[in-house]
């Protein structure tokens, strides 16, 4: 691609700060905007539309209209990359070089009409590649505790009323509930002030300045103790045959419970032996080393099933836990089967990377080592992990 350098001291004055006086013209692909040599500060001009072009920041790109107004320099903010896409950047671009070059001087981003929130929700969603079980409990938290503006102009979010709302939501409702709505409405604020050029500040933010939120929910306690798992794993083996297995999977593997519940033959790679879940909380495809034990459970589950078909077809992951403690089991939440996981992996002196590697854990942003650097794979952490579920055995059926 042929890139043409010119020097114009008039316009780039009114781009401060920048890191070079010269602009670069280009056609505005997607492809270019993820090249890694984009340095911050550099500004592209669109050969496609001229008076359309982007700057480059560290992690987010502006789309700004840069023209002139009968002799005067004009620049307007569009939004930003990637939450708007070159091609929706220039469509909002267009009307306002139309105005500009008939000789009125804009005086704000021609946006057209404002969503409401409930309509600018999908498009959040998208946008941050959110998934439809996430999106259905977003909507319930909008229509349950933001109702009253479901249908207004996203500009009603800067409003006192709707400050004082929150303020209200936040002493009346759970903390875990709290934190849901706290993080949905302020992260659509951060989304709608990206692509409509709006400067709308979030009510939680300031009330959390000010001291004036609860303190974030804390993780639930563990209910099920390593000494109750005998009494469980005899109430588990007189639950039917299906169920039966989900819960032994579940407590082998240390997966969550759609994650466990939503396992087809085609996820299980007999080959490889290697177990695919492609769907995880976290986003990242998820694999784990089939284990003898685990192929037992496995085997029976895929016989005389098709590749899409689901292993636990008809049955419901929300009551299993309730239809073990009505035969006798202690009660015990799913979750709590993931933690004795990781609970026995410790007291038998395995390392974070490995446990967060059977668990299907991110490392913090901070700790580059394991983020970037220190990679494991199924088969590596296979002995640990066949090693963790003997442990669990023997726990289940000591006398």
């Amino acid at each position: 691609m042929k890139e043409k350098q010119y020097k114009n001291e008039a316009f780039l004055n009114d781009f401060v700060p920048i890191l070079s006086k010269y602009m670069t013209i280009v056609t505005l692909t997607e492809a270019l905007l993820q090249r890694p040599t984009l340095k911050p500060g550099q500004i592209l001009r669109d050969k496609t539309l001229c008076g359309f072009c982007i700057k480059i920041g560290k992690r987010t790109h502006s789309f700004l209209v840069a023209t002139s107004v009968c002799g005067k320099q004009t620049r307007i903010y569009l939004g930003r990359w990637p939450l708007l896409s070159i091609d929706e950047a220039r469509e909002k671009a267009l009307p306002i070089l139309r105005s500009c070059r008939s000789g009125q001087m804009p005086t704000k981003v021609m946006s057209g009409k404002l969503p409401t929130l409930w309509e600018a929700l999908p498009s959040y969603a998208k946008a941050k590649g959110i998934k439809a079980s996430s999106l259905k409990r977003y909507e319930s938290i909008i229509r349950t505790h933001f109702a009253d503006w479901q249908h207004s102009s996203v500009t009603a979010l800067g409003e006192a009323a709707f400050a004082e709302h929150c303020q209200k939501f936040s002493r009346s409702t759970g903390n875990a509930v709290v934190d849901v709505g706290r993080g949905l409405i302020s992260a659509m604020i951060k989304y709608l002030n990206a692509i409509y050029g709006l400067a709308l500040i979030s009510p939680f933010d300031k009330l959390a300045a000010a001291g004036l939120m609860p303190e974030h929910a804390q993780p639930r306690s563990r209910k099920l103790q390593e000494s109750d798992l005998p009494a469980w794993y005899k109430a588990v083996c007189a639950l039917p045959e299906k169920q039966r297995d989900y819960l032994m999977l579940i407590a082998l593997t240390g997966l969550r419970r759609d994650e466990g519940k939503n396992i087809k033959c085609e996820h299980v790679d007999w080959n490889t032996e290697l177990l695919h879940i492609p769907e995880t909380k976290n986003g990242d495809a998820h694999i784990l080393a089939i284990t003898p034990r685990m192929k037992i459970i496995l085997k029976r589950r895929c016989e005389g099933l098709s590749s899409c078909d689901e292993l636990f077809a008809g049955m419901s992951a929300e009551h299993v836990a309730e239809m073990a403690t009505r035969v006798g089991a202690p009660k015990f939440m799913l979750h709590d089967l993931r933690k004795l996981l990781a609970t026995i992996g410790e007291k038998l002196g395995y390392s974070d990377t490995i446990l967060r590697r059977i668990l299907n854990h991110r490392a913090k942003r901070s700790d580059t080592l394991h983020r970037h650097y220190v990679s494991l794979t199924a088969k590596d952490v296979v002995v640990a992990f066949t090693a963790i579920q003997d442990a669990l055995l023997d726990l289940m059926e000591a006398p």
